[in-house]
């Protein structure tokens, strides 16, 4: 038995709002754990695969709010968030007496800590647990999370999230889980952006990619993209999407936001916020992210593609 997971008779009911890529298979997960869920989508047909499931379907945020213990959000951006949580229906309204409320949503820390006041001042508890990696670990329960909240609060909410991640990192209070996530995606757009104008570079100026591939993985320049996502994916010409270039667009203009508010530059950032934009504007919105190279490739017009014998 796992020590870690709550018997039975004491896990508290869960209403989980957003059932998109990443949510349902997470959801899925809590079924399957055996906890009581209560499920809300503006999709029907997702809210339908889990009550064959298990699950009980509600009409609104508000609904699943006043079924639980533990509201787990799970939406693409803070407006979608911000509606989910006010309004006559929406999870501030139906929340119950001390029931915690997660996040897990990567939207604005402003817009967090704007959540977080809402959650408190209805009596209940906040915390912001944005993830890390694909659907993929979202349905193996590997995600990383990121949380951000009073210890004591992430302390209630660890058993919960468990269910979701092998990596759980308290990045300190309410917001801050929504910026480490936010600074991880700068780094990661940047580097996945960089990978293609090098590749691209390379090979327009007359270099073989299988060289160009050689050598730059054995150098500093070397990382996790280049090995494995340009590897498995774009260099194949496969852009289903692990992470959607739409995602990328929207992450980066929130570290853009915060930016500001922080008066920094990023540079690199609104460099790479261009290209994963026209990538968008070229047809590649629900593509995977490194479809970026495609902007690039049309540019140089060049084509890179290595069906076999990647280099490792």
């Amino acid at each position: 038995m796992d020590m870690n997971s709550p018997a039975p008779d004491s896990r508290p009911a869960i209403g989980f709002v957003g059932l998109g890529a990443m949510g349902l298979p997470m959801a899925r997960r809590l079924l399957r754990a055996g906890y009581r869920l209560t499920a809300h989508d503006v999709a029907d047909a997702q809210v339908e695969s889990l009550v064959a499931e298990g699950a009980t379907a509600v009409d609104s945020a508000r609904a699943a709010a006043a079924a639980s213990d533990v509201v787990v959000l799970m939406l693409p951006d803070s407006p979608q968030v911000q509606a989910a949580a006010g309004g006559a229906d929406g999870v501030l309204a139906g929340l119950r007496s001390d029931a915690l409320v997660i996040d897990m949503s990567t939207i604005s820390p402003a817009v967090t800590r704007e959540l977080a006041a809402g959650v408190v001042a209805a009596g209940g508890r906040f915390v912001d647990a944005p993830v890390g990696r694909t659907s993929r670990h979202a349905a193996e329960g590997d995600l990383l999370i990121m949380v951000g909240g009073a210890d004591q609060d992430v302390d209630a909410a660890w058993p919960v999230l468990q269910n979701f991640g092998t990596d759980i990192i308290r990045c300190g209070p309410v917001g801050s889980g929504e910026t480490m996530k936010l600074v991880n995606n700068l780094l990661t757009a940047t580097i996945v952006a960089a990978n293609a104008e090098a590749l691209v570079l390379g090979v327009a100026a007359g270099l073989e990619l299988k060289t160009v591939l050689s050598v730059l993985r054995m150098t500093a320049a070397s990382n996790t993209h280049l090995k494995s996502t340009y590897a498995e994916k774009a260099l194949r010409r496969d852009f289903s999407p692990g992470f959607a270039t739409r995602l990328a667009v929207k992450d980066l203009r929130l570290v853009m936001s915060l930016a500001i508010d922080q008066q920094l530059p990023v540079g690199v950032g609104a460099a790479a916020l261009q290209l994963f934009s026209t990538a968008c504007s070229q047809g590649h919105a629900l593509d995977d992210y490194t479809s970026v190279i495609t902007v690039l490739e049309g540019l140089a017009g060049v084509e890179l593609q290595e069906r076999a014998e990647v280099p490792a």
